[in-house]
């Protein structure tokens, strides 16, 4: 699937995110996901988490984007189906498959290829969290939220899936492989940054 977008920014929703202009992110086609409309509504949305879609169906039901992918678990009207899977490291045609890589934005980066895009720049990347030390458990959250861009992305009493960073960083090396294997580049602008696999640059 070929569309014209030459670039784009891909979202994360670290806290870094609340410092950017959404003036800035409106210069170019964008990608987000989960709680995203938040900040600003993308043209290319992504929701992998059955837990957070099926919390918030109507705001991505509404939400006027390009494409939305949400999980073939959870049916909201006018999104494409995600079939997960660990058949394959990097779906080449996420409409049939995706692999999840331990993270949303590696699903994002997976659709991106499938576009055609062929420089992704990275904002909202921060790569930390302030989180239990249990990768990948679902905690029932109970204070301010300190990991987003917005202090209530996840909000006391909200089941939340801890991060596992160490094995999403396996499937980005995979991700920056295959973009680079085909001339294209993913570009990490994210301010303070732990996340090292990508080349590195300022906004």
């Amino acid at each position: 699937m070929n569309t014209d977008y030459e670039m784009a920014f891909l979202l994360g929703n670290g806290p870094s995110l609340a410092r950017v202009d959404n003036i800035i992110l409106q210069s170019i086609p964008t990608f987000g996901s989960n709680r995203i409309f938040k900040k600003i509504v993308p043209t290319v949305y992504a929701c992998v988490n059955p837990t957070e879609a099926k919390k918030y169906p109507v705001e991505i039901e509404v939400m006027d984007c390009e494409h939305k992918y949400v999980t073939d678990k959870v049916k909201i009207p006018g999104c494409i189906p995600l079939h997960s899977t660990t058949s394959v490291d990097f779906s080449l045609n996420p409409t049939w498959a995706i692999n999840e890589g331990y993270s949303v934005s590696y699903c994002l980066m997976q659709i991106a290829f499938f576009m055609g895009v062929k420089e992704l720049f990275l904002l909202g990347m921060d790569h930390k969290y302030i989180q239990p030390n249990t990768p990948n458990a679902e905690i029932t959250w109970q204070d301010k939220d300190v990991n987003h861009f917005c202090d209530d992305y996840v909000q006391p009493g909200d089941k939340w899936n801890c991060a596992d960073l160490k094995r999403s960083e396996i499937y980005f090396k995979k991700a920056k492989q295959v973009f680079e294997m085909d001339g294209r580049r993913i570009i990490n602008l994210t301010e303070g940054s732990e996340l090292d696999v990508f080349e590195r640059r300022m906004l």
